[in-house]
Order: structure tokens, then C-alpha cells, then sequence
């Protein structure tokens, strides 16, 4: 792997400030449903938003002695998101935008007639949700999965904005993180040798799990730390070129929303080196805090034992544990063994020059 070329496409990353705003200004509220539905338990109706009216029903329906179908049921003017013709309600990843279109009345989240729906048998995904609220659009979430018969449908939890017409990413349990980033970041050291350290987590900020801190000097690359060991994490930088002006990036992923872990967040920030007092100032105390964009891949099977198959146009290949750290790096390839991970939790990131998509895997032996 190029490091020099990864380092420079994080930067860019890192520097274009990305328009997250649709996903970051409603509260969001979301709990656990934790709801099994088989032919045996009847139907389930959901209250997404408790004012004591129902706004979806999950069932499972008989089409034939041998022939089941797992469908919802929108009610009281609420929908699902539907980008198909034939009622099949999008099987969306975490991280992905709830915008719609939707369709209301009955949908198929996946039946044993003409292999239809999209939820069948793939795991945990999401279900875009656009409820009627007292006559308001509110956009939401709902995590299930569908057995590979179509004869169960497990229902694990829900979200939804607060506000109207707010926009919401599957799976997103709270809103942008108010407090910046970079604000407990601090700078020592000369001219030509820096030293930076930055938070992993305190300070009132959520859950955090490390990547990346990198500065650079224009497009220069001056240094850069893989963030897993220790608190906070320091990185060094060498000026060798004496500039005056650098920029330091830090990348986290926020954790605290397992199993679908929150888009990767970053700040930057730039200072000036001070020749009268001999320390590096901020031109500014101002945030970016930016969102890489969704890379659209499959990982399967979830959970795995031997192998990992990872499909899409894709450049790198990480599993990380829960406290951030690389267990195991890989390139291209499509089938990742995993035999010698222990059994557990852990984070696949998967990466390319322009996006990354990462989710909560488990290992079982």
C-alpha cells in the first residue's frame, strides 16, 4: 500500500468540508425494540413516536402450505422508504440516508414467491421510516433483519427525528457532535519538530474510538500516527522544510452507537509558527467537523468463522477491536481469513481513495 498516496487522499478528505448539515440538526430520539415476529406470535405494531396512535405493523403472512412473507404494514399516513416498483422497501446500510422516495399501504421485506423483498436472509439493516406526525413528516429508522425463510422478522431498534422534514442516516442515534473537536488539542515543541496531542475521549465527548493524525505543511506531508495506544494520542511532526504555516487533522470514529458505528468525525485546524514567542498559534478556533463519505460495499458472512467476502470497489481492508486497534490490514482482495482473529466484536473498515464504510462485525468459532 502507498502511504504517501493514502495520506493524500485522507487529506483531501480531511480538508473539503462536507455539506452534513441534512443529517445534524434534530434531536434524534431512539430505543430498543427488541420484538420477535413469527407466525406464531401474531403481527407487532410499533408507536414510533408514542402519541398513542400505531404507525407501523410487522407480519408474517401464509401464502401457501409451504409459502410465507415478512412485510410491514404502514398506517395512519406514515410510509417506508421504496425506491422500487413492486413494494420492496429498501434494505438500507448504516450510515445511509433515509430521503426517500416512500410508499405506503403493505410492503414485502422479503418473501418465498419470485424471490422478492430485500431484507432476506442479509442480517441487521434498516428500514427508512417517514412517520406521520399530527400531519408532520418525521423521517426515521427501524433495525431488523429477516430470516433467510421469510417466516421471522426480528426487530432490534428505532430512531427518528424530532423535528419535521430533519434529515436522519440509518442507524444515527444522535445528532452532530456540538462540542469541537479540536478544542482539547494541544501544540509544543520548535519550529521544526512538533508535537501534538489530541483526545480520545472525556472531556464530555462521546465514545470515541482513534484512527488518524496527520499535519501537513500545504500538501506536504510532515507526519502522521495510527491513534490506537494510549491517552490521548501524541503524534510527532518534522518541518524539515522550516514552514510557517501547518495543518493538523485528527480522525475518530464515534463508538458509542454499537453495532453500527457513527460516521468517521474530523477536525483540522490550522497555526502559524510565532517567531516572538516561539510556539505555534491558531489562526482560528473554529471546527470542521466533517463526515467521510459511505462507501457502497457488502461484507458477508456476518457472523464469520474462517472467511470474510467483501464486494465493491474498494482499496484497503482493516478489522480493528473496539478500542481501536488494527488486528489485521489487507489490500484488494475479496476473501479476508480471519481464522487467526479470536472469536468477538470487532470493526471492519473498508476504504477507498474517496470513502470509507465500516460496520460491527462478529467472529464465531
Amino acid at each position: 500500500m502507498d502511504i504517501s498516496l493514502q495520506s493524500a487522499s485522507r487529506f483531501a478528505l480531511l480538508a473539503a468540508v462536507l455539506q452534513w448539515s441534512a443529517f445534524c440538526q434534530a434531536q434524534i430520539n431512539s430505543y430498543s425494540i427488541d420484538q420477535t415476529v413469527t407466525l406464531a406470535s401474531n403481527s407487532f405494531s410499533i408507536d414510533v413516536n408514542d402519541d398513542n396512535t400505531d404507525d407501523y405493523t410487522f407480519e408474517i403472512l401464509t401464502l401457501t402450505n409451504a409459502a410465507t412473507a415478512a412485510r410491514v404494514i404502514s398506517l395512519g399516513g406514515s410510509s417506508v422508504m421504496d425506491n422500487s416498483t413492486f413494494g420492496y422497501p429498501d434494505a438500507l446500510a448504516c450510515g445511509d440516508g433515509v430521503g426517500g422516495p416512500y410508499s405506503g399501504g403493505n410492503a414485502v421485506l422479503g418473501t418465498d414467491v419470485g424471490g422478492g423483498g430485500l431484507f432476506t436472509g442479509i442480517g441487521v439493516k434498516y428500514l427508512g421510516l417517514n412517520i406521520n406526525v399530527a400531519g408532520q413528516s418525521h423521517r426515521g429508522w427501524i433495525s431488523l433483519e429477516v430470516d433467510a425463510g421469510n417466516d421471522t422478522i426480528v426487530l432490534h431498534e428505532v430512531g427518528f427525528a424530532s423535528e419535521m422534514n430533519e434529515g436522519i442516516a440509518a442507524g444515527q442515534t444522535s445528532v452532530q457532535i456540538d462540542e469541537p473537536l479540536c478544542d482539547f488539542v494541544y501544540t509544543v515543541g520548535t519550529q521544526t519538530e512538533i508535537e501534538v496531542a489530541a483526545p480520545i475521549t472525556g472531556n464530555d465527548l462521546p465514545s470515541m474510538a482513534p484512527l488518524y493524525i496527520s499535519t501537513y505543511a500545504g500538501e506536504v506531508l510532515l507526519g502522521e500516527d495510527n491513534c490506537t495506544d494510549g491517552l490521548p494520542c501524541t503524534h510527532l511532526a518534522f518541518n524539515s522544510i522550516g514552514a510557517d504555516t501547518i495543518t493538523t487533522c485528527i480522525e475518530f470514529m464515534e463508538t458509542s452507537n454499537w453495532p453500527c458505528p457513527g460516521d468517521t468525525l474530523s477536525c483540522c485546524f490550522t497555526q502559524v509558527w510565532d517567531m516572538a514567542t516561539q510556539t505555534w498559534q491558531r489562526t482560528n478556533d473554529l471546527t470542521s467537523v466533517v463526515a467521510v463519505p459511505e462507501l457502497q460495499v457488502q461484507v458477508f458472512p456476518v457472523p464469520a468463522r474462517e472467511r470474510l467476502n467483501v464486494q465493491g470497489a474498494f482499496e484497503t481492508v482493516r478489522i480493528l477491536d473496539l478500542s481501536g486497534r488494527v488486528l489485521l490490514t489487507s489490500g484488494k482482495s475479496t476473501v479476508i481469513d480471519v481464522s487467526v482473529i479470536p472469536e468477538g466484536l470487532y470493526v471492519i473498515e473498508v476504504t477507498s481513495s474517496t470513502a470509507r464504510h465500516s460496520e460491527a462485525i462478529q467472529i464465531v468459532r
